[in-house]
């Protein structure tokens, strides 16, 4: 019996459904996060920041995207960055991620 359950987990996940990659979604002044599913073979949340000369402000686009640009894609005045994970390219996950960190730190350090 144990064997025949065994064949069947792996029919089972051929049979669901992939989940698309899903990112916060942005451009210029917009609210920077909209969570939308992205195409079925976008393989990276991409945030970009834009700083031309002679402006004060920083531009942030984000997006779903096929590719991550290289650095010898980026111009002197932007940078980018890529990640890929469901909506891993918004600020709040990152505070978030280093808060969890500093506390489990903190845990280790007093549980001495």
């Amino acid at each position: 019996m144990r064997a025949q359950l065994l064949w069947l987990l792996p029919l089972l996940l051929l049979g669901c459904p992939a989940q698309a990659l899903r990112c916060h979604q942005c451009s210029g002044k917009d609210n920077c996060l909209q969570p939308t599913a992205c195409q079925a073979d976008t393989r990276y949340c991409l945030t970009t920041w834009n700083s031309p000369p002679g402006q004060k402000r920083t531009n942030v686009i984000k997006a779903c995207a096929y590719t991550c640009p290289g650095v010898q894609e980026s111009l002197a005045y932007s940078r980018a960055s890529c990640c890929n994970s469901d909506l891993c390219n918004g600020a709040a996950r990152a505070r978030l991620s280093w808060g969890l960190l500093a506390l489990g730190l903190c845990c280790v350090y007093l549980g001495r």
